[in-house]
């Protein structure tokens, strides 16, 4: 019997570093946190890493305290990443070939040709996605393959990144003594542990606002379309109301944790230091708020998804606790909007927002190699299913696995209705075994 899966990821964040381990029973049916650590980080400032060594000192130390409360060792660590340097761009391909059967193979070979007509030499892909498929001239499909034609065509949307922003990341990370198994975007990660499948299907725009930027993903048809990212965040209200009330940014930090806990009354907030005039604190949170705003418009319009959001926009992130923040964007926006929270897990208690994207990152880990290990059970049981087939002369039917965490690889685009069949209802509701 094949061992329970057990993963550890990382968030380094601006202001937090946050590790979470978890588990996942071998059937893929119950999903537990086994530990929860965050620490301040150091050394990393508008996503970008400043002082090497710094970094890595607080990621090790931080290793060293989660390693000694679960006594035992780790080497091999799930990266999450967040830029402005983060690049989404979108490509048409087609290919034409002798009548057949369209195949898998056919679809790899699309999304070959897409990245050499637009990726550079010198950027990674962190994610993919195809849509609007199309085999010679017919309507969007949601599975060409075994479909006949001569040509098939389709979208394809990467998301890249220049190989030196993730090698200076990666680098930090060995040097804390971990291996790099996967790296996966922050803003779909914090997707992951946030939205229902309806959200991504009917069209949302999830806003991540973290500790020192806020990463935006566009969902449509249960993919992601677009994504982009700002070095603003949480900390940059700090140092706007450290700068114009000329305090430390510690009593700074203080005053809005305040504003967090709504620890104020009849106009006046109270710290350890002094008293200070509420609406002259609320009017320097409006302002930087106001250039948020305007960055998600602006994302949303350059996207062309703007009357494809049918869920409006989602908003997470440890900023969005704050009530000034949140109720500033939300009465400029011309759509719905809501707070979300990641989907409860057994072992961690008080999840809030802040955790959107370190629980996602653990999430798509244990889902990915889930994934790896049932393609490899049913690869084996096909094996033995020919060996069968050759003594004894007869069909044996494989018994498949109805657990496996399999989605279609190509739905219906935009204004087509997708089909869900058995396997694929199972795992849209496959984050609700954990809760």
């Amino acid at each position: 019997m094949q061992d329970n899966i057990t993963k550890l990821a990382l968030d380094i964040g601006n202001g937090k570093i946050k590790f979470i381990l978890g588990e996942l029973s071998t059937e893929g049916l119950k999903l537990r946190v086994l530990d929860y650590l965050e620490v301040p980080s150091e050394g990393i400032k508008r996503s970008v890493v400043e002082d090497s060594e710094l970094l890595s000192g607080s990621i090790a130390k931080a290793l060293r305290e989660l390693e000694q409360r679960n006594g035992r060792e780790f080497d091999r660590v799930s990266l999450g990443i967040s830029s402005d340097r983060i690049v989404s761009k979108t490509d048409h391909g087609c290919i034409d070939f002798d009548e057949k059967e369209v195949s898998a193979q056919d679809m790899y070979n699309l999304v070959e040709l897409v990245k050499k007509k637009i990726l550079y030499d010198d950027e990674i892909v962190i994610e993919q996605e195809t849509y609007n498929v199309r085999v010679n001239s017919s309507g969007i499909l949601k599975n060409p393959i075994g479909q006949v034609g001569k040509s098939i065509q389709g979208d394809v949307h990467l998301i890249t990144i220049k190989k030196s922003e993730l090698d200076s990341l990666a680098e930090v990370v060995n040097k804390a003594g971990l291996e790099i198994e996967d790296i996966f975007l922050n803003a779909s990660a914090s997707a992951k542990s946030t939205l229902e499948y309806e959200d991504r299907q009917m069209g949302v725009a999830l806003i991540d606002i973290g500790e020192g930027a806020t990463d935006i993903a566009i969902y449509k048809n249960d993919k992601i379309i677009y994504t982009k990212s700002l070095s603003i965040g949480g900390m940059h209200f700090v140092n706007d109301i450290s700068y114009l009330l000329k305090i430390p940014k510690k009593e700074a930090k203080e005053i809005l944790e305040k504003m967090r806990k709504k620890e104020y009354s009849n106009g006046k907030m109270k710290t350890a230091n002094a008293e200070y005039n509420l609406e002259e604190i609320k009017e320097i949170i409006d302002a930087r708020t106001g250039d948020l705003i305007n960055f998600i418009s602006k994302t949303i319009e350059e996207s062309g998804f703007n009357g494809y959001l049918g869920k409006g926009l989602a908003f997470t992130g440890g900023a969005v606790s704050i009530d000034e923040i949140f109720s500033k964007v939300g009465s400029r926006m011309e759509c719905a909007v809501r707070k979300v929270s990641p989907f409860p897990l057994r072992g961690l208690e008080n999840v809030n927002p802040s955790m959107s994207t370190s629980i996602g990152i653990l999430l798509n880990k244990l889902e990915l190699e889930f994934k790896k290990r049932d393609e490899i059970s049913v690869e084996n049981l096909e094996n033995e299913n020919v060996q069968i087939e050759e003594t004894f002369e007869e069909n044996v039917q494989i018994p498949m696995n109805e657990n496996i965490f399999k989605q279609e690889d190509f739905e219906e685009e935009f204004e087509e209705e997708v089909q869900s069949d058995k396997t694929l209802n199972k795992l849209k509701k496959w984050i609700s075994n954990f809760i």
